[in-house]
């Protein structure tokens, strides 16, 4: 069984038989229906709530994953046409959708993944989140008032935005770690990529 090889390091390409290639690399079908074994049944074994596995980050990952018959949605694997079953979203999205931009403690971090996943809600920090909606209206109000005013304290999206000061915190954190803003002193400003 012969594990991927990258073309360029072999130097009798024509010495190896019964191999396969994608891309720049070469491996036999056995190697290869091994990690198609391994990997679907890992996800038969994954949380209800999230099916998916994390793909291989090995180099040959970007030619060989696409031989899996999985689907590919970010940078986990999933069994063709899996959903999460998210026993309690309903009443987790409720909750988020009545406490606006107030961030909800999501004890579940599997449910909160699926949903994450579905463009539903939005994780702040370690174990809270808003809803998607509620975000995306804070990020317009944000991208708003800093092209306006040039930058944005906490103190200004508190009250902008009519919540704590904790939660206008994690708000920033998230636009920073999203791209949308970086943080200069005590300001944020809007990245080039955002405007």
């Amino acid at each position: 069984m012969y594990a991927p090889v990258r073309v360029g390091t072999l130097s009798h390409l024509g010495e190896l038989e019964g191999v396969e290639r994608a891309g720049d690399w070469v491996f036999s079908p056995d190697w290869l229906d091994e990690l198609r074994e391994q990997t679907r049944a890992t996800l038969a074994e994954a949380d209800p709530r999230d099916p998916g596995v994390d793909a291989p980050s090995a180099p040959w990952a970007a030619a060989i994953v696409p031989l899996l018959g999985l689907e590919r949605r970010g940078s986990r694997l999933y069994l063709p046409g899996a959903t999460a079953q998210t026993e309690g979203a309903d009443e987790l999205l409720a909750e988020l959708e009545a406490s606006g931009l107030t961030p909800v403690k999501v004890g579940d971090a599997g449910l909160a993944r699926a949903l994450e996943q579905e463009d539903k809600l939005v994780r702040l920090g370690g174990s809270e989140a808003v809803g998607a909606e509620a975000f995306e209206r804070a990020r317009a109000a944000l991208v708003e008032e800093c092209t306006a005013a040039g930058g944005i304290t906490i103190a200004r999206c508190r009250d902008l935005l009519g919540i704590g000061r904790r939660a206008a915190q994690l708000l920033l954190e998230r636009f920073d770690a999203d791209g949308v803003t970086r943080r200069v002193g005590d300001r944020r400003v809007l990245r080039r990529a955002a405007r």
